[in-house]
């Protein structure tokens, strides 16, 4: 599993979480530093416990959430977010994909899966909209305009 949130100086940190415990707080000895309000100098921990990762409080003044509930200690899921102090931090299942990732993907498709290039910029573009404009009739072709 991934930790995803995003540091005091606006870049998004990703770590993957593994076999060793990790400890999240303002304290630069900390694994995971991290700066922001109301966070203690090591506020909790991650281990792993019997093949699921658990999350610990380690006494910090203000607390350890997980999906807006203090805990003193809980197993973590895929789609869980960790709030401590004013940071949140998303856990997920999957790395992010780096743009280098994706544009191999998508090249891989459109020689293997028959698409051209105006259907993959359609699907993308799609995959982006509101829920609310992906229902509407799609009136582009792939024919060249005359």
């Amino acid at each position: 599993m991934y930790l995803r949130y995003t540091s005091a100086d606006g870049h998004p940190i990703e770590h993957l979480l593994g076999a060793e415990v990790i400890t999240l707080g303002r304290a630069p000895t900390a694994a995971l530093p991290i700066q922001g309000d109301k966070i203690s100098r090591i506020h909790c921990g991650i281990r792993l416990w019997d093949s699921d990762y658990v999350l610990k409080d380690y006494g910090s003044t203000n607390g350890t959430f997980l999906n807006e509930k203090r805990v003193d200690a809980a197993i973590l899921r895929p789609g869980d977010v960790i709030r401590i102090g004013n940071v949140r931090i998303q856990v997920e299942e999957k790395p992010l994909q780096g743009a280098t990732t994706v544009l191999r993907e998508l090249s891989r498709e459109m020689e293997t899966g028959g698409k051209g290039y105006r259907t993959m910029l359609r699907e993308i573009v799609r995959s982006t909209e509101p829920e609310s404009k992906k229902t509407a009739p799609d009136t582009a072709t792939d024919s060249p305009a005359p």
